[in-house]
């Protein structure tokens, strides 16, 4: 094959990978066929100036173990001379070295070292080395040859011209492209691994932000409830007409906490189906007192659409961060104020539009308005949200637009991508289940660390015919659950001295065989995910209503 075709099949063969081990074998191929029977590639480490042994070849035969490592550029040594003068150093007779037995040795100022287990390494034959050199001429790399055609003398022109030094070019060229990419590989994971941390000083922020929303609801929700239940101590009829308040009460007491929860959890680290308009209805019934308070009418308007390819957390800060913004802008508007979302489905492209009748956008922060640390809003303020939310959109496909409007104020658009069609959209809503008069007679033990929960729970269980036996502790329940038998066992999570799950988990351990109902006012989705969980047959949130757990008590003891 002519020299042409040499360097055309090498160079495709190049361009077609950028791991170091591959450009290192293939180009090494190619220089032992030229009668080098002894070659040696390294690496340059930037940050320490170091090189690293990649491969050495000798007789046919892997030899890279035997090398050391690291080798320290010493300015003595011929690679050392041959990186200063940015060329190969021929060594045609080894024996004119100065050869160094130990560390330490003197050497003359006249002559080049070579430690001696290097020398006889390469058994004293002739050698080359120096630098393999980038696009701009700086060392990448090193190359060491040796045993040209036998014990010969390496020619000098070989490194001027031909084949080799086409070779050297080329390696040269391909191991910087490698580190390149390697550096990218790393900045790249660098980056993944901020966009997580900004993720989560998000939801984190986003929690902080909505806690003085949610505190507000409930602390109207819960006046509600015990406004109600004063009114219901006065007479048993009052108390039948207070009932239904209380129990709305409680239940949107449960909703707004669900709510929450959803904010603050944590992503399962693979993209998520996310429910844009349950998310933005969350997120309104949660502010609106706020914007309420600062005299902002909201006006939504939120069409049917499918779910979309996005982690929810995220979805969930976009919406918050571009409401909140939209909010401090009409702080300038003195009457009026207002803002208009708008949800639709476009052929399978979710758009949402958030917009105000603020100042707008002002002209020299439009172009600049996703860059990072760019904001309006004071010192207090690192001007990160908007962009990091443009960047976390696009690893989803999503964008995030910014711009004025022409009847003044700010519009912001959000443009997802729907899931596919086989996604499931699932919904809060639930029919309220019935108690079925009937007899029962089940044996029930309910542990929980809150004596008033257990008993409300005995109060409405046992004149529907079960058994309930009650504990307030881990200890109390596994001494009645190892001398009475249950057929179901109602256990809360959250206890002081051993959670729920360890005392399911101790249940099974001991021969308990019946059913079992963890109970839990924290999330469900993750508690879900702990393996102590499989060993129960339901998770009932709280809050929960007496038919509720009565459904739930039903069903299992039916199968």
């Amino acid at each position: 094959m002519g020299s042409f075709e040499l360097l055309a099949g090498l160079t495709a063969r190049l361009a077609s990978t950028a791991r170091l081990d591959e450009i290192v074998d293939t180009v090494l191929v190619e220089i032992v066929e030229l009668g080098f029977d002894a070659v040696w590639m390294a690496s340059l480490d930037e940050q320490t100036g170091n090189l690293l042994t990649l491969k050495e070849v000798i007789d046919g035969v892997d030899t890279t173990h035997e090398m050391p490592r690291i080798f320290m550029l010493d300015l003595r040594q011929p690679i050392g001379h041959g990186f200063r003068e940015r060329r190969m150093i021929n060594v045609t007779d080894p024996d004119a070295l100065h050869i160094i037995e130990r560390d330490g040795d003197p050497v003359p100022a006249d002559k080049l070292a070579l430690p001696r287990v290097i020398y006889d390494h390469m058994r004293g034959h002739p050698f080359a080395c120096g630098p393999l050199l980038g696009s701009r001429g700086q060392p990448v790399g090193a190359l060491g040859l040796s045993s040209y055609r036998g014990r010969q003398p390496i020619p000098d022109e070989l490194f001027s011209s031909g084949l080799l030094r086409a070779f050297m070019d080329h390696l040269g060229i391909a191991m910087e492209r490698a580190a390149h990419v390697a550096r990218l590989e790393q900045l790249n994971a660098s980056l993944i691994k901020a966009q997580a941390a900004i993720v989560s000083d998000a939801r984190i922020k986003a929690v902080g932000e909505l806690a003085s929303a949610v505190a507000h609801d409930l602390n109207n929700l819960a006046g509600i409830a015990l406004l109600a239940v004063s009114v219901g101590q006065r007479s048993p009829a009052d108390a039948f007409e207070a009932l239904p308040r209380i129990e709305r009460a409680n239940r949107a007491i449960g909703d707004l906490v669900a709510r929450l929860q959803r904010v603050a959890r944590a992503p399962a680290g693979e993209v998520e189906t996310a429910n844009v308009a349950e998310i933005i209805e969350d997120i309104l019934v949660m502010v609106t007192p706020i914007l309420r308070e600062h005299a902002i009418v909201v006006d939504a308007k939120l069409a049917a659409v499918p779910p979309v390819r996005c982690d929810a957390v995220l979805v969930h800060q976009v919406v918050l961060n571009l409401l909140l913004n939209a909010q401090d802008a009409l702080e300038a508007v003195p009457i009026g104020r207002e803002i208009k979302l708008r949800l639709r489905d476009d052929d399978g492209v979710i758009r949402l539009v958030i917009s105000d009748n603020g100042p707008g956008i002002a002209p020299d922060v439009l172009p600049q308005l996703f860059r990072p640390f760019i904001t309006t809003k004071g010192e207090s303020h690192l001007g990160l949200g908007l962009a990091a939310a443009h960047a976390s959109l696009k690893h989803f496909g999503g964008q995030l637009e910014g711009r004025n409007s022409r009847s003044g104020g700010a519009v912001f658009e959000v443009t997802l991508v729907a899931a596919p069609r086989d996604v499931e959209v699932t919904t809060r809503a639930r029919a309220r289940p019935q108690v079925i008069e009937r007899v029962r007679h089940a044996r029930i033990l309910a542990i929980d660390d809150d004596p008033d929960i257990v008993y409300i729970i005995r109060a409405f269980l046992e004149p529907l015919g079960y058994d309930v036996t009650t504990a307030t502790g881990a200890a109390q329940a596994l001494a009645a659950a190892t001398s009475q038998a249950f057929d179901l066992v109602l256990c809360d999570v959250g206890m002081p001295d051993q959670s729920g799950l360890d005392v399911c988990h101790t249940l099974r351990a001991t021969g308990y065989h019946g059913k079992l109902i963890l109970m839990t006012g924290w999330d469900s989705q993750s508690l879900a995910h702990d393996r102590r969980a499989a060993e129960c047959d339901v998770l009932l949130k709280k809050p929960f209503l007496g038919p509720d757990l009565v459904h739930v008590i039903d069903s299992l003891l039916a199968s």
